[in-house]
């Protein structure tokens, strides 16, 4: 169940960052001051093979694959987003469902809008991981 990260620090530019965690997802969400979400990242599957599918209302959606720089113990190398294969919706979609519902509806209803409309061009055919 997606829980809110209290005391998240904030960056100065006039919006609010939100932060939800559990052990399948991160989310990280940015409203203006009237309350809209104007961008957030989803990341999924963090403890398996992190991927984050991203939107803000300027630049659109963006679906990455998290490499976390740590292929060596000796090394800890820092997080970054590289290209990766299809966002799965479906799954994706039916975590969120499930795991949302703690969440302040008017958020909870605009990220799930939001991932349904991940372009056909981002997401994986039918039967598809």
């Amino acid at each position: 169940m997606l829980q809110k990260i209290r005391g998240v620090r904030q960056d100065g530019s006039g919006r609010e960052r939100h932060w939800f965690q559990d052990e399948y997802f991160d989310l990280f969400a940015w409203t203006d001051a009237t309350g809209e979400v104007v961008a957030f990242q989803l990341c999924y599957d963090r403890m398996n093979r992190e991927r984050v599918i991203a939107w803000n209302e300027s630049a659109g959606f963006m679906h990455r694959r998290i490499d976390d720089g740590e292929e060596l113990p000796t090394r800890n190398l820092s997080p970054l987003l590289v290209a990766d294969g299809w966002f799965a919706a479906d799954r994706v979609t039916a975590e969120f469902d499930a795991r949302s519902t703690s969440m302040a509806s008017r958020l909870r209803e605009f990220i799930g809008m939001k991932i349904a409309q991940v372009p056909a061009h981002l997401s994986a055919p039918a039967g598809e991981p």
